[in-house]
């Protein structure tokens, strides 16, 4: 198992993110000049939910090797890649395009020929072991630099 690298600039964004949605959710309690016990209730609660949701995705993110896929994990949200199935992996720090399951602008973009993206884009701590080890089971695959 493999732990998403997280760096300042997912932190920076993870925090501007909550930000927004404090904004959001908890700025019209000052605009009313009644304060509805339910209406309180409500928007914190949504404020909670949401970013509860949010960091629970975001810093749970996890890279499994199973027997015959590589598992994708964050949160409640799965990703299985077939180890037949893929093509190449290549370094990229393009994580603001695509579909990405990471943390960390230090990444990797797997391709592989099933999905509707063709790639997704990781960030292990470890790179060079995660390889290493996507290596060992994918005998075919491209290391692209």
């Amino acid at each position: 198992m493999f732990r998403s690298k997280i760096d300042k600039y997912f932190l920076f964004v993870i925090t501007v993110a909550i930000i927004v949605l404090a904004f959001a959710c908890l700025f019209p309690l000052f605009l009313d000049g009644q304060k509805e016990p339910f209406g309180i209730v409500l928007m914190f609660s949504m404020f909670t939910l949401t970013t509860g949701f949010l960091l629970w995705i975001s810093f749970s993110i996890r890279y499994i090797f199973q027997e015959k896929y590589l598992l994708v994990k964050a949160g409640p949200l799965n990703k299985r890649i077939a180890y037949s199935e893929m093509i190449s992996i290549r370094p990229t720090k393009d994580i603001l395009t695509g579909y990405r399951i990471l943390s960390s602008i230090d990444a990797l973009a797997i391709s592989y020929q099933t999905g509707l993206m063709g790639e997704i884009k990781i960030s292990p701590k470890d790179k060079e072991r995660f390889i290493e080890e996507l290596k060992m089971r994918v005998s075919g695959i491209k290391i692209l630099q």
